[in-house]
This record gives C-alpha cells, structure tokens and sequence, in this order.
C-alpha cells in the first residue's frame, strides 16, 4: 500500500505482469515488494529501477555483499526510510552472519564493533546522502587510503545513490511495510 494506487501483480497485464515475474524471481521471499508495486503506474520507470537495483546489487563487486548491504542500511536509516531499513537489516544480518551487530549497525555504525575500512566506506555513502556538492578530492583520497580503489569508490557511489533515489520514492508515495515484517529500529546516522 502506498498514498498513489498500487498496482497487484496478481491482475497486472502486460508489459507490467512480466516486470512483476522477473522481480519476483529475485525476491527472497518470491513476491513483488511494495516498493515495486508503488511506482508500478509507470512500467518504463519500474522496469528501470528493477535494472538498475540488479546491475548494483546482483554482483556489488569490487564491494563485498556485506559492503553494499551497509551502504543500503546506513544511507535508508540517515534518509529515516524505516521501510527499507527494515528489508535491509536483515540482508545484512545474512552477508555478516550476525543479527546483534546488523542491528548496531542499523543503530550507530559510527558506535558498531565495524573493521575501520567499512566505517570509512560508510562516513563516505553518508556524506554524499548528507552534503553531496561539498565532496572534494581529499574525501576520495581518504576512501583510497583504506584500501578502496576508484572502480570500489565509483560502486559505493552508485550503491550510495540508488537508495537515496529509492529511498525518497518510498517517503514521497507513503510506502508501507508489507504485513508480517517487523519494523527495525534505526538511528539517525548523522
């Protein structure tokens, strides 16, 4: 549900019904989120967004999945989009095998028992949600200076970036939690 009509994929037509099976193929629970199903009225738009998210997220690499799932945690609880904290913490209670220190994270990654080089990754996805136009060279030196190279940096980035977007969709149309999921807590992150 959302504030805009959604659309089911259970009576969507074509083109839309075939963008709803390939999201649901890559869904960990096999069914189209509210996200998708929010901005729907403009298959060309969800067609993209689901593309994009897959050309990110399927394969993060130079980044590890935990390293993503970070970014997409930290920068949905600084922008205060509970719904995606919530899809997320859990993601990446599973790339770190660890509920306790997902849930830190989610909390305070600044406070999190994190390696230096993830905080770092994350002071960096923050500052670009945070103050995007006041990046300088010396921010992308610090990054490099934990062991980041530019094709790590550039995926950080574009990881970083995604979620502002999606997360800005999600408040902007009142996208609500799908039921049977438990809102995470999180903090401001900032």
């Amino acid at each position: 549900m959302s504030w805009t009509r959604s659309e089911p994929p259970e009576t969507a037509a074509e083109p839309l019904k075939s963008i709803f099976a390939r999201i649901a193929s890559h869904a960990s629970r096999g069914r189209v989120s509210q996200v998708w199903r929010s901005v729907a009225l403009d298959p060309a738009g969800l067609d993209a967004l689901f593309a994009l998210r897959v050309a990110l997220l399927d394969d993060p690499a130079p980044l590890t999945a935990a390293q993503a799932e970070l970014i997409a945690l930290v920068v949905s609880a600084t922008n205060g989009c509970g719904y995606c904290v919530t899809h997320h913490g859990p993601h990446l209670a599973r790339a770190l095998g660890d509920e306790a220190l997902a849930r830190a994270v989610a909390m305070d990654y600044r406070e999190a028992n994190l390696v230096a080089r993830d905080r770092v990754l994350l002071d960096w996805a923050v500052a670009l949600t945070c103050e995007p136009a006041e990046r300088k060279l010396e921010d992308v030196e610090r990054v490099r200076e934990y062991g980041f190279d530019d094709a790590a940096i550039v995926k950080a980035t574009e990881i970083a970036a995604y979620y502002n977007l999606i997360n800005r969709i999600v408040c902007a149309l009142g996208v609500a939690l799908e039921p049977g999921l438990e809102p995470w807590a999180f903090g401001e992150q900032r």
